[in-house]
Parts: C-alpha cells; sequence; structure tokens
C-alpha cells in the first residue's frame, strides 16, 4: 500500500527492510524503565536506570548491557515553567541500593553523590549555554556543577539530548 499526499509519493516499503531496534551514539545513553509507572513531579517514583558508556568517542548502542550503571532509582520531574510548558521533561533523580535507601554513585566518572539532574535544554537549540557557563564558572575556581552530554531513553522511547548535572547542595 503506498502513501500518498499532496506533496509526496511514498511506494510501499520493502519487505527486506527491518526497522533498527537499537539506537547508537558517541555520548552516553541514559535508559529509564519506569516499570509501568508514570513520572509526575511529586511523589518520586522508584524505577531502573542504566548507563551505556564505552568511553570518548566510542559508540554506544542501546542493546548493549548498561556497563557504567545499573540500579535502582528514584525520579520526579523537575523544574516549574520547563515542566509545564515544553515537550521536553527535566528529571531529578537519586540512585538508590536493593533496599531502597539514598547510595552515593560515580556517574560518568563525577564524583559520587546520589542526588541528580537530567536538564532538558529545551529552548537552547545548541544544548550549550548552561553548559560552557559551568565550564567557564569552574575555569575561574568558582563552584559549579559538573556535567555531561547523554542520550535519554525512557521505556523504549529516545527524549533526545540532556544533560546529566550534579544537583548543587548547600
Amino acid at each position: 500500500l503506498a502513501i500518498l499526499n499532496a506533496t509526496y509519493n511514498y511506494s510501499t516499503v520493502p519487505s527486506w527492510f527491518a526497522p533498527p531496534v537499537a539506537f547508537e551514539s558517541k555520548l552516553p545513553i541514559v535508559t529509564i524503565n519506569t516499570l509501568g509507572q508514570t513520572i509526575v513531579d511529586n511523589p518520586r517514583i522508584t524505577c531502573n536506570m542504566g548507563i551505556i558508556y564505552n568511553g570518548p568517542g566510542i559508540l554506544n548502542c542501546s542493546a548493549d548491557a548498561p556497563n557504567n550503571y545499573n540500579g535502582k532509582i528514584s525520579i520526579e520531574y523537575r523544574g516549574s515553567t520547563s515542566q509545564s510548558f515544553f515537550p521536553k521533561k527535566p528529571y531529578g533523580f537519586s540512585t538508590l541500593d536493593a533496599s531502597g535507601n539514598t547510595v552515593n554513585a560515580s556517574l560518568l566518572g563525577m564524583p559520587a553523590e546520589s542526588d541528580w539532574i537530567l536538564l532538558a535544554p529545551y529552548t537552547d537549540k545548541t544544548f550549550m549555554r548552561d553548559a560552557m557557563i559551568y565550564d567557564l564558572a569552574r575555569s575561574m575556581n568558582w563552584y559549579a556543577s559538573r556535567k555531561q552530554f547523554v542520550e535519554l531513553i525512557i521505556n523504549g522511547q529516545n527524549l533526545g539530548v540532556h544533560v546529566l548535572l550534579e544537583k548543587i547542595k548547600r
């Protein structure tokens, strides 16, 4: 069956074509499985998270086993305006042990911590404004969160580039 519209004429998909079952990127891949739950602003839900990272410039595949982190997290939406008005959502999460207690974990070479942020730079199409300011502040010996660009996949759906950040604590 061909798909027709006024602009394009699409042919039938060939029988030999198989859609890709895995996603590949040179960025680390963060996969979250909510175990059938819906992420909301409050309360946090407990779910599974894995990080696939083979090193700088090396291809990572979503079908690979997690090799940087593989464990439980508690997660919720983060922010106010960004959470309400933009389709790309930011998240706050904590790493958990098998009993559900918060536990410090080193993610992507950053110092061990239990509280993390997945920033969604929706209005910044370069994804770089926040990241550059954090780098600039650190170069001046000011305290600023460390960061890592990642590809985020939740329940098999690729949600695009996010920025994994340390959560600032007083």
